[in-house]
């Protein structure tokens, strides 16, 4: 099919290096490295490797490679180091500790976790960056003894910029820590299980020096087939020309690569995403050397009173409540693919149009392929019970997270809802703290 279009002022793609409390970084579709496989761990419910005896962190002080970070060896007798990631035992990663191994079922607390790895092959002015698909819930992270930084949340991804760190042979060292905090999001008490860990995904990306963080891309309008999006850039270099196109709706754009520079179309042939039809397109976005694939689907989503529209038509939502687990085989967190993809064909036999994520964001695999099966998603972060609404530091901690969320997710065509809470008592501090992340959503996504 070879779609009609026309440039007008309907879609508007911004070329910029967004300005976001979390900078977007598409990773999906791309060429990476795997940093999968065992790792070594050590166990450390004092934190030994991480504080004094005074309770002060090894990585702020001067002498900040006494921790384990430093993955030290002892050379005689007399030195003062008491671990060996060497000797110590090794972990699964993707994987929770928890159905990895007996001894862990029920422990909480910080376990580090080391991968040795080479040097990826680079050409010059090419740009590494270190991904994680998730780790609940605080991760501390090392790379060669430096600290790259610390994320704080259970299921939503972070990443580093490693260019300069790197060395012919790498040592990753990361500090995991599961422990419940009453000032955390979700806080002490849930009703799913702590699983701790290096729980998804661990990569390497490698770009040209000027590349593609991310886009965004939706459908205004049924009627007017308006469609808006924005692109991301990094290393912006403004004689190259960005190149966009969908082949199958016959569109084929360039722009230039800076502020507000905007180019317009329209596809009155394009067939709409729902669950009797999951039509999804290839999208292609070339800048210079870099060159970023995906799939998209185009559909509405809005209300007429108690009613929800899907492309402007009522649309009953029969649908069931998954948490991220695997119900044989040893349980635990869902880390792989195949996984992912019995649940969702389970909830598609019960007779499911739409499934809610409980109570966190999931994989991204389940989100895309229940986008591929036609199943609509309910994605939702862990504001779950009575949390600390009055803390400051807690409610930047949820819109991190609802930030990191709809980020990775916001192309979806299958996601209808971002929840941001879950049974919270009403009070005033609980209705102002979600009011302001409504209006956090809107600001990330206005569909």
């Amino acid at each position: 099919m070879r779609a009609k279009y026309s440039f007008s002022s309907l879609l508007i793609f911004l070329f910029t290096v967004c300005v976001l409390a979390v900078d977007p970084l598409h990773i999906y579709n791309r060429n990476t490295i795997s940093l999968h496989g065992e790792w070594n761990i050590i166990v450390d419910p004092y934190e030994n490797g991480y504080y004094n005896y005074r309770w002060e962190a090894y990585d702020e002080q001067e002498s900040g490679s006494m921790g384990y970070y430093g993955n030290k060896k002892m050379e005689s007798p007399s030195d003062l180091i008491e671990y060996n990631f060497d000797k110590s035992p090794v972990l699964h990663v993707p994987g929770d500790w928890n159905t990895q191994d007996p001894k862990y079922y029920y422990y909480e607390g910080t376990i580090w976790y080391r991968k040795i790895f080479d040097k990826p092959q680079m050409e010059e002015g090419n740009r590494a960056f270190l991904y994680f698909g998730a780790v609940n819930y605080r991760a501390d992270v090392y790379l060669n003894t430096k600290k790259l930084g610390t994320h704080t949340g259970g299921f939503t991804p972070f990443h580093f910029e490693i260019t300069d760190f790197l060395e012919d042979e790498n040592t990753l060292v990361v500090k995991v820590d599961n422990k419940r905090l009453k000032e955390a999001v979700p806080t002490l008490n849930t009703d799913w299980w702590n699983y701790g860990g290096i729980t998804r995904d661990v990569k390497i990306l490698v770009v040209p020096p000027s590349f593609i963080r991310d886009y965004s891309i939706h459908l205004e309008s049924t009627d007017t087939k308006k469609i808006s999006g924005k692109l991301f850039l990094d290393g912006i270099a403004t004689k190259e020309k960005v190149r966009i196109s969908i082949p199958e709706l016959g569109i084929r754009a360039k722009v230039n690569a800076r502020n507000n520079d905007e180019f317009s179309f329209h596809v009155k042939e394009a067939e709409l995403w729902s669950p009797e039809n999951p039509r999804l397109y290839r999208i292609e976005i070339t800048y210079g050397d870099d060159k970023l694939t995906d799939t998209v689907g185009f559909r509405t989503v809005s209300v007429r009173d108690k009613e929800i529209l899907l492309n402007n038509k009522h649309v009953f939502l029969r649908g069931i409540s998954i948490h991220e687990e695997f119900a044989s085989q040893g349980g635990g967190r869902v880390n792989e693919k195949w996984k992912a993809e019995q649940i969702l064909d389970w909830a598609k036999e019960l007779g499911c149009n739409f499934i809610r994520l409980a109570h966190y964001p999931h994989n991204e695999d389940m989100v895309r392929l229940a986008e591929r099966k036609g199943i609509m998603v309910w994605s939702e972060i862990p504001v779950y019970w009575t949390i600390e609404w009055e803390n400051e530091e807690t409610f930047q901690n949820a819109k991190n997270q609802l930030a990191e969320n709809i980020l990775r997710d916001r192309n979806r065509a299958n996601v209808i809802i971002w929840s941001l809470s879950n049974e919270t008592p009403v009070n005033k501090a609980r209705t102002k703290f979600l009011i302001r992340l409504a209006k956090h959503a809107r600001l990330l996504d206005n569909t």
